[in-house]
């Protein structure tokens, strides 16, 4: 892994406001071509079954949980 903490990964994921944000660090982290980085992120964020996802699959499957997922959520509970 590139020397990042999953967990420190996914919460500052949590913190992004759009999905362009999300590639673009995970692009900055080297994130984007570490598989087992990737899956390790994918376990904190609570997703199952992406074992034989692709990288660019398991990039949009992590930053759809992370990213998309809150603000849908935030959006109902202001609703």
């Amino acid at each position: 892994m590139a020397n990042t903490d999953p967990e420190a990964v996914a919460a500052h994921l949590r913190t992004l406001n759009t999905a362009e944000e999300g590639e673009d660090y995970l692009r900055s982290i080297g994130l984007d071509r570490d598989h087992d980085g990737l899956l390790a992120v994918a376990g904190e964020l609570g997703l199952t079954r992406v074992d034989k996802l692709t990288k660019p699959k398991l990039t949009e499957r992590i930053i759809k949980q992370a990213i998309t997922a809150r603000r849908k959520y935030e959006g109902l509970r202001s609703w």
